[in-house]
């Protein structure tokens, strides 16, 4: 299924935009409708009865057989939920503070760029009389700034599992911000009235598209405002298609023409019978945004007076009273929520570990640290280093304090603190005696306290046992569980690979698990990615729907990942990284260090993930790459003679993982992928062959 482009720009940004098209995310608030729809059609009956309401409200407007309401400014109080890794996602109140001035700013018909909205539509331009205001009040009656901050890993992959801590949909507008989107290509999405989850209400989107500051641009600062008017009940300018350009659609609004919608900003585009589409709309995808009109307005105004999913409760007078926005007092100075993160969770013996603040609702001005076995044992400073000289696991522990209260947290098992290798090459694990998993130098990282790699007895590869982790029950989408074995000494050895066995049935064609391969060498306080499959080209049978066991060796698969960058390395761990997609389970056997990989004849970076598979390739082949940062990226095919067969990008890439399916294109025979980072090259060989 295709995804489309969200609107997120502004006429001064338009010709950076469209250079990179590429890089923007899409909305897919239609799609996630189309989804409720098929697995509970009984929401129709709730959508058709707003509809009516709506039209008929409608009616009585153009009429003016209705109560004059002009004047009268629907606040609707809103939280944000950062969810966050203590990484760039967790954004500053300051951006979360600017996204909100935007969104009043464009509801108001208040933006700088109103005056270049083009002369036909100036006068439907629609003051919505519609204001966001930040909580200062919580559910449970406390203080807040409107700005919840929970660590999560769900903030990878996210989808509505990780809208944590929903605030009553009667009484907040809820947006969750994360990091990633399960969704590939997603920025953002939201729900009709009276169509999400229990719990799902609201809007969830990147950081990266929250307002015009810090980790948010100016191009991308109106996806919320997009989005919020899905939450109103909007459809997108050319209805509910799936794609923009494809067809004529209609919206429901008697003022917007009908168009097809745009991706681009095509001032005079007319593309269904029109004398000129409102290419401005903020739910069209133009890149050029700067209204809504006063049929729009008058469709949102109907939600917010009907009953369905509580849109009339937000503005009621006791609402705003008992949610703080009845006014715009100031925000109030709260009482400081204790929290703090490491740099590193893993060190070696004789390292220190740099402390961080991450207390939040207010400023703190006094800290008292805790130290298990660290030195110094304690601490007043706001970001400490503190100093390890023993193995082992520790606890610590922060309370803070300023002029309105105070507030503590302590974090047992918090820092892992390793000693020197306890093995070397060659190595092999079968894991068919007891005690061998995680083994004494072995461990579990299992952030969520769930589903994460056990020890089974009932099947493998080799023997009756292996090390397995459950995705197809339990997991949410998006949790990362990880295994790191025991560290090896490689001083003086050569030619060493790593291999492993492995089995995986995909549950289907969306729930996509991701397994992934990390080097350290120095203690697990730094990991390089070596290997990532996910999908197809991770699995070994055919799909089932059922809780997936192997039956027999044809569903195991030897996998071999690269380490030729790591000998003589003196300290090497390997991590085993799963991100489940609610997918299947993943079976991991006979895990070797020792021999050399078949056909070394790849040069193979010795920073990042590079892959192709599979190999051999009948019909389809897929090719993934990481990136630690930002980078230039060219990926091309050539033949054996070195000859360019095709190019796939030439760009400027985001820091991450990408992955790209290539149909069967070229004639059997040997060819090179070759992959440049900031003119760092790789080749890998692929041998296409008939299907």
């Amino acid at each position: 299924m295709k995804k489309i482009f969200l609107i997120v720009a502004t006429a001064a940004f338009l010709y950076s935009n469209l250079l990179h098209a590429q890089d923007e995310k899409h909305c897919y608030t239609t799609e996630i409708y189309k989804q409720r729809v098929k697995d509970h059609p009984e929401i129709l009956q709730t959508q058709g009865e707003l509809e009516r309401h709506t039209q008929q409200h409608t009616a009585r407007v153009r009429s003016g057989n209705h109560i004059d309401t002009s004047g009268v400014v629907y606040i609707i109080p809103t939280v944000f939920h950062i969810i966050h890794n203590y990484g760039p996602e967790n954004v500053s109140d300051a951006q979360v503070v600017d996204q909100v001035r935007i969104l009043n700013d464009d509801y108001r018909k208040m933006s700088y760029d109103t005056a270049d909205i083009l002369p036909v539509f100036k006068p439907i331009a629609a003051d919505c009389e519609i204001e966001f205001r930040l909580a200062t009040i919580d559910p449970n009656g406390n203080c807040t700034n409107g700005i919840d901050r929970i660590p999560s890993m769900l903030t990878y992959s996210a989808d509505d599992q990780s809208k944590l801590n929903p605030w009553p949909k009667e009484k907040y507008l809820n947006v969750w911000v994360v990091s990633s989107l399960a969704i590939s290509g997603a920025a953002a999405y939201a729900y009709y009235p009276g169509t999400a989850p229990a719990g799902a209400d609201g809007v969830i989107m990147l950081m990266t598209y929250l307002g015009s500051i810090g980790q948010g641009t100016l191009t991308r600062s109106r996806a919320l405002t997009h989005e919020i008017g899905h939450y109103l009940n909007l459809r997108h300018t050319w209805g509910d298609t799936d794609n923009p350009g494809v067809s004529c659609g209609d919206d429901l609004v008697f003022d917007t023409p009908t168009t097809k919608g745009w991706t681009t900003c095509n001032l005079s585009g007319a593309s269904c019978g029109s004398a000129v589409d409102n290419v401005q709309n903020y739910m069209d995808y133009s890149y050029c945004c700067k209204m809504f009109t006063e049929g729009q307005k008058i469709r949102m105004v109907a939600t917010l007076t009907d009953s369905i999913d509580y849109r009339d409760s937000l503005w009621s007078n006791s609402n705003l009273i008992a949610t703080g926005t009845d006014s715009l007092a100031a925000i109030p100075s709260c009482s400081p929520v204790a929290d703090f993160n490491a740099i590193h969770h893993e060190v070696c013996v004789g390292d220190s570990v740099h402390y961080n603040d991450f207390s939040w609702k207010s400023q703190p001005t006094s800290w008292e640290w805790n130290f298990q076995g660290g030195v110094p044992a304690t601490s007043t400073d706001s970001a400490p280093v503190v100093y390890y000289g023993l193995m082992g696991t520790y606890d610590a522990s922060l309370r803070i304090s300023n002029s309105v209260g105070a507030d503590s947290v302590l974090k047992t098992s918090f820092i892992r603190v390793n000693g020197p290798p306890t093995e070397l090459a060659p190595y092999f694990e079968s894991f068919e005696v007891a005690g061998t998993f995680p083994g004494t130098d072995g461990y579990i990282m299992n952030p969520d306290g769930g589903n994460t790699w056990r020890r089974d007895t009932t099947v493998g590869r080799t023997g009756t046992s292996c090390i397995m982790i459950n995705n197809f029950s339990g997991n949410a989408n998006g949790q990362i569980d990880e295994y790191i074995t025991p560290a090896f000494n490689l001083s003086g050895a050569t030619a060493l690979a790593l291999d492993f066995k492995l089995a995986y049935a995909q549950r289907n064609s969306y729930r996509k698990d991701v397994l992934q391969i990390y080097v350290s060498t120095n203690c697990g306080e730094t990991w390089t990615p070596r290997y990532i499959k996910s999908g197809v080209g991770l699995m070994t049978t055919s799909d089932t729907n059922a809780y997936f066991i192997p039956t027999d060796t044809s569903q195991w698969r030897k996998e071999q990942v690269s380490i030729i960058a790591y000998h003589n390395q003196p300290d090497v761990r390997f991590k085993f990284r799963n991100t489940s997609g609610r997918g299947n389970n993943i079976y991991i056997d006979d895990i070797n260090l020792s021999g050399v990989i078949a056909g070394t004849s790849e040069i193979i970076s010795s920073t990042e993930s590079y892959n192709v598979f599979p190999n051999p390739a009948a019909g389809k082949f897929f090719i993934s790459f990481g990136l630690e940062k930002n980078k230039k990226v060219i990926l091309k095919i050539t033949d054996a003679l070195g000859r360019e067969v095709k190019t796939i990008v030439n760009a400027e890439m985001r820091a991450g993982e990408h992955q790209y399916a290539m149909e069967k294109e070229m004639e059997e025979g040997i060819y090179f992928i070759v992959l440049e980072k900031d003119g760092e090259s790789s080749v890998k060989k692929v041998m296409v062959t008939g299907e």
